[in-house]
C-alpha cells in the first residue's frame, strides 16, 4: 500500500513540474510574441496625424510613449492614431491583451515628429510689402535731383562694382564714394548739364576723391552731353530704371563654396537694397552682407550646395524671390525669370 501511495506521489508530483514547466514556456511564449503592424516607423509634422494598424485579434491594445509631450497615441480597435505634437524622436510601445487580460504581444514604432513648416514670403510685388516697408529710399527717391560735377576719364576696365561687362551695352561712369557706398553700384542714372544736355549711364565704379553728387563720366559719355575742353562741369542727375526686358541675373564668386560664398545680382531695373537666402532649415530668410565691390556675401556659406532661393529687394521696396539657383564657379551669370517693374 505504501509503494503505491508512494508512486501516485511521485506521478503527481512529475506532473505538476510538467504543468509548471509548460505553463512558464506558454507565459514565456506569450511575453515573447511580436505583434504585428502594418508600420514600425512612422514621421509626423507637428498637428498632423497618421495611422498604424494593428493586425491579428486582441481584446484591449494599449500604446505608451518612451517620452510625454511629442505625441498623442489613441487607440479605436485596431486602428492606432498617432497626432504630432512637438518636434523630436519617441518610441511607442504597443501591447496587445487576451480577453482574460493577459499580454500575449508587444511591439514598437518609433516616431519621429517634424516641425510645421511656414510658407516664406515669395511675391513679386508692385510696391512695399510688410517685411520691406522699412526700406524708404529717402534722398535717392526716384523723384529726387542730386547736383554735383561732372569731369571724364578713358575706361580701362577693373571698375569696382565688377560690371565692366556692362559697357559694351551702356555708357558708364564711377560716382563719388559717399554715393557710392550707400548702395548705387549698379545703379542706372540720367546725367543734365547745364545746357539741358542729357545722357544716361551705368554706375560701374566708384571715385574716391570726388565729392558728393559728383561724377566722372567715362569719355565717351561725357562727350554725349559736352566737349571734352569743357573739362569739368555743372551737372544734375537722377535714378532711372535700367531699360531692360532681361530677367535679373546671378553670379557667384569663382571660389563660392557651401562654406563660403559671394553672390552679385545684376541687371536689376533699379538699386539692389538687401539679398536674402533662404535657409531651409529654418525656412527663413537670411540677409547677405553687402560688399563694396558690389557682392554679397555668407561668410560661412547658405547651408549646402544648392540650388538656392534668393529673396531680392529694390530701393523702392519691390521685391522679387527667385528659386532654384544653382551653386557655379564658372564665372558665368545664371539668368533668373523675373525683374523689378518698371
Amino acid at each position: 500500500m505504501k509503494n503505491i501511495i508512494k508512486k501516485i506521489s511521485i506521478i503527481l508530483c512529475i506532473c505538476f513540474l510538467i504543468n509548471l514547466a509548460f505553463g512558464s514556456f506558454e507565459s514565456y511564449a506569450a511575453k515573447s510574441k511580436k505583434i504585428k503592424l502594418s508600420k514600425t516607423s512612422v514621421s509626423v509634422v507637428s498637428g498632423k496625424t497618421v495611422k498604424v494598424n494593428v493586425k491579428g485579434s486582441y481584446k484591449k491594445i494599449k500604446v505608451t510613449a518612451s517620452q510625454k509631450g511629442y505625441v498623442k497615441a489613441t487607440v479605436k480597435g485596431n486602428k492606432i492614431t498617432i497626432k504630432g505634437v512637438k518636434a523630436g524622436t519617441v518610441k511607442l510601445t504597443v501591447r496587445g491583451y487576451n480577453k482574460s487580460g493577459k499580454l500575449v504581444a508587444s511591439g514598437r514604432i518609433k516616431v519621429v515628429v517634424k516641425k510645421k513648416k511656414t510658407k516664406p514670403t515669395s511675391t513679386t510685388s508692385k510696391g512695399p510689402s510688410a517685411e520691406t516697408q522699412k526700406y524708404n529710399a529717402g534722398e535717392y527717391s526716384i523723384k529726387n535731383v542730386h547736383s554735383g560735377e561732372a569731369t571724364f576719364y578713358d575706361l580701362k576696365g577693373g571698375g569696382n562694382a565688377n560690371l565692366d561687362d556692362f559697357s559694351s551695352t551702356y555708357l558708364t561712369a564711377t560716382m563719388n564714394k559717399e554715393d557710392y557706398l550707400n548702395g548705387l553700384a549698379g545703379a542706372y542714372i540720367e546725367v543734365t548739364d547745364k545746357d539741358g544736355d542729357v545722357v544716361k549711364v551705368l554706375i560701374t565704379d566708384q571715385l574716391p576723391e570726388g565729392k558728393k553728387g559728383d561724377i566722372d563720366l567715362t569719355r565717351a559719355a561725357f562727350k554725349k552731353i559736352e566737349p571734352e575742353i569743357t573739362g569739368r562741369m555743372k551737372i544734375k542727375w537722377k535714378i532711372i530704371p535700367l531699360p531692360t526686358d532681361e530677367p535679373v541675373s546671378f553670379l557667384w564668386k569663382p571660389t563660392s563654396s557651401q562654406w563660403w560664398a559671394e553672390i552679385q545680382v545684376r541687371n536689376g531695373r533699379y538699386p539692389i537694397k538687401t539679398v536674402e537666402y533662404l535657409d531651409k532649415s529654418t525656412n527663413k530668410y537670411v540677409k547677405l552682407e553687402r560688399m563694396d565691390y558690389n557682392y554679397f556675401k555668407a561668410p560661412n556659406g547658405m547651408g549646402g550646395t544648392g540650388p538656392f532661393t534668393f529673396r531680392v529687394t529694390d530701393f523702392y521696396g519691390h521685391t522679387i524671390v527667385e528659386k532654384n539657383i544653382p551653386l557655379s564657379n564658372s564665372g558665368k551669370p545664371i539668368k533668373g525669370k523675373a525683374n523689378f517693374p518698371y
